[in-house]
C-alpha cells in the first residue's frame, strides 16, 4: 500500500489495475507518501491497516499509537481499483509471460503463466483460488470499509476526479498510463474461447464484483457519501 501520513490516505494496489500509474499520480498530489513495504506494493487492506499508524522519522518508522491502546485510531481513507476479473486475469497472464523476473520454484501460479497454457493458469486462479478476490483484498465490511473508495477501471479518470475533489484538490493531474501492454495486441475473444467452461468459474470466484462491486465504485451513492 502507498500511504500518506499527512493526508491519512492509502492507495491499495490490486494487481493489474493501473497500480503503477496510480502510485505515480498519488506521489504527485501527496509527496510525503511511501510504500509501507517497498518489496510488496500489493498489501491487502487488512494487513496494511496494522501498519499505517506510523510516521517517517530520520531514525526510521515509529508508531504513533500503541497496539494496546483502548480506542482504535480512525482508519485512513482507502482508495483502490476494481477491474473486470477476466480482463484482469488475461492482463496478469500476459504480464507474467512478458517479464522474466526471478521467482522461487514454489511460485507455481507465476510459473503456470510463464510456461503453461492460459486455461491451466486460469484454473489455478479461480478454481484453486490463487487469485485473491476483491472483497478479501479490500476487506469489504472491515475496519476501513466506510472510508473505502473503489474506482472502476473502465472509468478510472472520472473516479479519480471525484476522489481528488474529496481530498480538496480541484485541478488534479492527469493519470499517466504506465506499465501498460501495447495497445491493440490483446484479443479477449480468443482468451474466452480458450477458457471455455472456466468462464463460469471466473464469475463464481469473483461473484462479489458482479453482484456488488461495480455498484460500490466511486460515482455510486455509497461510494461518494461522506464517511
Amino acid at each position: 500500500m502507498f500511504y500518506s501520513p499527512s493526508a491519512h490516505v492509502g492507495f491499495a494496489h490490486y494487481t493489474k489495475t493501473a497500480g503503477t500509474s496510480l502510485q505515480h499520480w498519488f506521489r504527485r498530489i501527496l509527496p510525503d507518501g511511501e510504500l509501507l513495504e517497498r518489496e510488496n506494493p500489493h498489501l491487502p487492506v487488512a494487513v496494511a491497516l496494522d501498519r499505517v499508524m506510523v510516521v517517517r522519522r530520520p531514525s526510521g518508522w515509529r508508531r504513533l499509537f500503541a497496539r494496546r491502546r483502548a480506542t482504535a485510531p480512525r482508519p485512513p481513507l482507502i482508495v483502490g481499483v476494481i477491474r473486470d476479473p477476466f480482463e484482469m486475469l488475461v492482463s496478469l497472464y500476459e504480464y507474467w509471460r512478458r517479464h522474466a523476473f526471478p521467482v522461487e520454484p514454489e511460485a507455481a501460479f507465476i510459473l503456470a503463466a510463464r510456461h503453461g497454457p492460459f486455461p491451466e493458469f486460469l484454473r489455478m486462479a479461480v478454481v484453486d483460488g490463487h487469485a485473491p478476490t476483491y472483497e478479501w483484498f479490500f476487506d469489504v465490511g472491515g475496519r476501513a470499509w466506510s472510508r473505502t473508495r473503489l474506482l472502476d477501471f473502465a472509468t478510472i479518470d472520472v473516479g479519480l476526479r471525484l476522489v481528488a475533489r474529496e481530498l480538496g484538490i480541484d485541478d488534479p493531474p492527469l493519470l499517466e498510463r504506465r506499465n501498460a501492454a501495447t495497445a491493440g495486441r490483446r484479443d479477449l475473444d480468443a482468451y474466452r474461447l480458450a477458457a471455455g467452461d472456466l468462464l463460469a468459474e471466473v464469475r463464481r470466484h469473483f461473484r462479489w464484483y458482479y453482484d456488488e462491486g461495480l455498484a460500490a465504485a466511486v460515482g455510486a451513492a455509497r461510494a461518494t457519501r461522506a464517511a
